[in-house]
């Protein structure tokens, strides 16, 4: 769902998203819009907890393959220069 907002950091996706949630709950105390604020609240609480999932695990994550992966390059061509020595 968050790749639409691409100019955005995902900090400031998930900010932005809590804010709208707090603001849906808000409009559904101070009016008599139950049916629209409902759905609007569902769908905000949904993007919330998604780009709070994403911010706290899913992109420390990608970094840490990112970096077990370059060990892992770097320790295949020492493998492959200490086969070629030998």
């Amino acid at each position: 769902m968050l790749t639409r907002y691409t100019k955005m950091t995902p900090k400031s996706q998930s900010y932005l998203f809590s804010v709208g949630l707090v603001l849906t709950l808000l409009g559904m105390v101070l009016t008599d819009m139950w049916i629209p604020m409902v759905v609007g609240a569902i769908i905000m609480a949904a993007l919330t907890v998604e780009s709070w999932i994403r911010v706290q695990h899913l992109i420390p994550m990608h970094n840490e393959i990112r970096a077990l992966q370059k060990q892992i390059s770097k320790l295949n061509s020492e493998v492959r220069t200490l086969e070629y020595d030998e």
